[in-house]
């Protein structure tokens, strides 16, 4: 909430604005600068360098990214990241999902601070030709050139004003050991490629769940890429959390249509203990904990972050999570998510109050909505079968598993709460 806040009182038009140069879509920095600092002269004097414009600046408070959806460019759908970060908040997650607010700002200064520019810099470099594609599509519909279709997803108040999210990406990427070996090519390919993770090969192990998690391990390095990427000592502990993290990503890229995940799946190192019976968990800055913290006995553990969330939601992306069967299987699950997704099921279904939140303030159309209660719908249905029949255990708890208080039994037939 306080970083909600603070996204919401930016004042866009005193920071400096620089175009993203790198990877495929566009987006637009922002960096907070000296006060004596002219953003213009900042921006002349650094946006050319890219990520060295940080350097520069006092502190780089995100990113402001569009929709932009052509032939040529990448997909990025701006409502996603908002009901990713929405729909991670009402499960209670535990894989860190980036706080998103929609913001706005003149088109024509947008225009020609950052749209412009961007294309200037990008144009004829064939390493950016995707991004430069993006930066083309934007001057189109900035200058009132753009598709109807374009033009709504894109600009607001009568074509005055382009609108976008607000968020920042905070992460290290992981390799293999989570996103997987890629080996087989990106779509459908990498995404079968992902299930061949030790946590994910765990999730689907009939072992009981610490042998599930040593399974996992060793099964998963038999691929020789993985071999290199995933020791054998790995702690069965942060496998554990994996598979919590696992499942907590795919159920959200399942019910969120996202296209874009394999590869884009980040980490932070954590501090995790148990005190008064509770979990705990803290940045961890070092590989010491604190005096403060050592008499817990802490562990420190990568905490999964999945940033890149602007792939989702919009009719037409590929759901590979879906396609490529992620939520059939499993053998282990989360009481208190599995309890949560019945909850949002039921609601959608009856177009309840959180099926009100997705065609009001989250601002999706009718259609969107509706395939995003259709496939909770489906999840459901899919994980209570596998439980009914005995196949599914509802027993991944990784609190428990470091000691703290187990969430509460839950029956297949959870009751909608």
């Amino acid at each position: 909430l306080r970083d909600e806040k603070n996204y919401c009182e930016l004042n866009l038009y005193e920071l400096a604005l620089c175009p993203k140069l790198w990877s495929t879509s566009p987006g637009t920095i922002l960096y907070e600068i000296a006060g004596d600092t002219d953003p213009a002269a900042f921006e002349s004097a650094h946006c050319g360098n890219g990520h060295h414009a940080r350097d520069a600046a006092k502190h780089k408070p995100g990113a402001f990214k569009m929709s932009v959806n052509d032939r040529e460019t990448s997909a990025t759908y701006a409502p996603s990241s908002w009901v990713y970060y929405h729909f991670s908040r009402f499960f209670e997650m535990g894989i860190h999902v980036p706080v998103a607010v929609y913001r706005s700002m003149d088109a024509s200064e947008h225009h020609r601070r950052v749209v412009k520019r961007g294309l200037e810099l990008s144009d004829g470099h064939r390493n950016l030709r995707m991004l430069a594609a993006g930066w083309r599509f934007l001057d189109s519909v900035e200058q009132g050139q753009g598709s109807a279709a374009a033009t709504r997803a894109v600009l607001t108040d009568e074509g005055r004003q382009v609108f976008g999210t607000l968020i920042d990406n905070k992460g290290d990427r992981y390799g293999p050991e989570i996103n997987g070996t890629r080996e087989s090519g990106w779509g459908s390919g990498q995404n079968h490629d992902f299930q061949m993770t030790a946590p994910f090969l765990a999730l689907r192990s009939s072992l009981p769940l610490a042998e599930a998690a040593s399974a996992g391990i060793h099964e998963a390095r038999k691929n020789p890429r993985m071999a290199k990427a995933l020791s054998a000592d790995t702690p069965v502990v942060q496998v554990v959390f994996w598979m919590q993290d696992v499942l907590e990503i795919v159920l959200l890229d399942y019910l969120l249509g996202q296209q874009d995940r394999i590869g884009n799946i980040d980490y932070n190192w954590r501090w995790y203990w148990v005190e008064d019976g509770k979990l705990q968990t803290k940045a961890a800055h070092g590989r010491e904990p604190s005096d403060e913290l050592k008499p817990f006995s802490p562990v420190r553990l990568r905490q999964s972050a999945i940033n890149d969330n602007d792939a989702g939601v919009r009719r037409g992306y590929a759901n590979f999570a879906q396609k490529t069967g992620m939520l059939d299987g499993l053998r282990h699950f989360h009481p208190g998510l599995y309890s949560k997704l019945a909850t949002l099921a039921a609601d959608l279904e009856a177009k309840g109050e959180r099926y009100t939140w997705l065609t009001g303030p989250a601002g999706l159309s009718t259609s969107e909505a509706d395939a995003i209660a259709k496939r909770a719908v489906e999840a459901f249905s899919l994980l209570r079968s596998d439980c009914e029949a005995g196949r599914l255990a509802l027993d991944l708890d990784p609190a428990a598993f470091l000691g703290a208080e187990p969430a509460p039994a839950m029956a297949c037939d959870a009751a909608v709460q």
